[in-house]
Formats: structure tokens, C-alpha cells, sequence
């Protein structure tokens, strides 16, 4: 692990107690460690060894090992940008002796040709961009999809029926859970199910409200064109641990349509900066 740097689109499993909890990005485990969703005794499995290996030492390597990483990544982004200087100026400079090298019906007939080759770019990029919104399911601007599926207890991704999902204007959501935080004091501690009920108590009427249907798929109408919160809680089983979700969307935006309430966008820390997150 000293060796090789962590691949940060890779997850890496956590297990406490003999039990798998879950896997996180290797960059959100030294956050959820200090907020203490994880704990310093958890064990991580190694991607390089196969290993599985204290939290601590893998956040000891880890730190040092993503520095390394971005500084990697600055200077091969360096040297692309020299690559495409260098090609870009070498370009120019073929452009102008070719030019010059022509007589006016030949650069006449390179107008002609480069104004076909434009048109047909056009049509393309828009026939593209027509199979990529039908292929993402693509809602209008009045409704967002969705669907509920995450992992159950074996670790399986499993749709959720039956789950209720509420529909609130950003604006109103942000100002309630900056609300709500202000009097953090009245959950009484840092357990996760008080800071979840703490942050639902009083909170405002729904503009729309739906369930997810046997697929585990919504369907919810928007009023009006602009930005809105799909809000939803999760509860382990009886008596289990509550999650909470605040997932942002803009119906005016095709891209950030459907909208998926998965164990990746889950609240995982209780700071309103944290707890809305924007599309998937």
C-alpha cells in the first residue's frame, strides 16, 4: 500500500464486529471516521493485499498516498495542456502555409468543403444527443422519476416498494435544515437515529407526495420549472437505524432527470452543507 496509490473510484469495504457495513469511497473514510459514523477499531479491506487492515493505518497511508495522487495528476494535466499548446501552434502555423499556398478557387472550395462537414457535425451531434436523453429516460420539465434501490443486509442491491417520497422547493428545504441546525443542541448527543428524527421534526408540508411501486419506482409532478428536493427516510427493520435522504434536482436541467435514491447520496453527515446533495 506505500507503493501504489489508492484508486479513488475504487470503494473500499468496511466490516466491524466480524459484519460487513458497508463500501466507501477511499476519500469520504477520513470524514466519516471524524464525524464517527466509523470507528478507529473498523477493519478496511486493502485493495492492493487483499487485506483486511485497521482503519487507522489505512487512513495513515492513505493521507499521504492522495497527495502524492493529485500532485501526479497536476503534472500530467501540465504536460496535456503543453501537448495540445504545442499541436494547436502547429496547426496554426500549417493552416497559414496552406493558406498561402492556394489560389482563391481552391480555398473557395475548402470553404465549401469545411461549411458540408460543419452541417453534417450538427445533425449528428443533435441525432446524439437525442439517444442519449431517450436512453437516460429522460422526464419533462413537469415531472421527476425515480426509483429506490440500495443494499440490504447482505450486502445485495435490492429495489425498495412501498418507500414514501416527499417533493419540497430547494429553497424552502435549505432554509428548514439551516433552521433545524441552529438548535442541533435539542437532539441531546451525536447518535445517528436522534440527529435524524431531530432533523425531520417540523418539518414542512410536502408540495407533492408519492410511494414507490413494486419496481421501487416513483413518479412525481412539478408544479412549476425550477429547482426542488426529492426527501425520503429509510428505516433497518424494526426498530433499526433511520436514513435520511435530500437529494437536489433542476427540472429544467433533462440530465439531472430521473433522480435515484441510493445508499450513495444517503445523509451521511448531519451539516446542512452536507446534507443536500446535488443530482445522483
Amino acid at each position: 500500500m506505500d507503493s501504489k496509490t489508492t484508486d479513488p473510484a475504487r470503494k473500499i469495504s468496511v466490516k466491524r464486529d466480524g459484519q460487513i457495513l458497508d463500501e466507501y469511497p477511499p476519500q469520504q473514510i477520513g470524514s466519516l471516521y471524524e464525524t464517527g459514523h466509523l470507528k478507529e477499531k473498523d477493519l478496511c479491506l486493502d485493495p492492493e493485499s487483499g487485506e483486511w487492515i485497521p482503519l487507522r493505518d489505512f487512513l495513515r497511508h492513505a493521507r499521504p498516498l492522495r497527495g502524492r495522487s493529485r500532485r501526479r495528476g497536476r503534472a500530467r494535466r501540465r504536460i496535456r495542456r503543453n501537448l495540445l499548446l504545442f499541436f494547436f501552434a502547429f496547426a496554426v502555423i500549417l493552416g497559414v502555409v496552406v493558406w498561402e499556398s492556394k489560389t482563391s478557387a481552391e480555398i473557395d472550395g475548402l470553404k465549401a468543403s469545411l461549411a458540408k462537414a460543419a452541417a453534417e457535425n450538427l445533425e449528428w451531434k443533435q441525432k446524439f444527443e437525442n439517444v442519449l436523453f431517450a436512453a437516460r429516460e429522460v422526464a419533462s420539465n413537469d415531472l421527476v422519476r425515480g426509483r429506490v434501490i440500495i443494499r440490504d443486509a447482505n450486502g445485495q442491491r435490492v429495489v425498495l416498494p412501498g418507500i414514501k417520497i416527499r417533493l419540497y422547493p430547494r429553497a424552502e428545504i435549505e432554509e428548514f435544515l439551516s433552521e433545524r441546525y441552529k438548535r442541533i443542541a435539542e437532539a441531546g448527543g451525536t447518535d445517528a437515529n436522534r440527529l435524524s428524527a431531530h432533523f425531520l421534526k417540523a418539518i414542512p408540508l410536502p408540495i407533492e407526495t408519492t410511494t414507490t411501486d413494486s419496481d421501487g419506482r416513483f413518479e412525481c409532478k412539478v408544479p412549476q420549472p425550477g429547482e426542488y428536493v426529492i426527501q425520503t427516510g429509510i428505516r433497518s427493520g424494526k426498530g433499526g437505524a433511520l436514513r435520511l435522504w435530500f437529494v437536489a434536482f433542476d427540472s429544467r436541467d433533462p440530465l439531472n432527470t430521473p433522480v435515484d435514491i441510493t445508499e450513495t447520496n444517503a445523509v451521511q453527515q448531519f451539516n446542512p452543507l452536507f446534507m443536500l446533495v446535488d443530482g445522483r
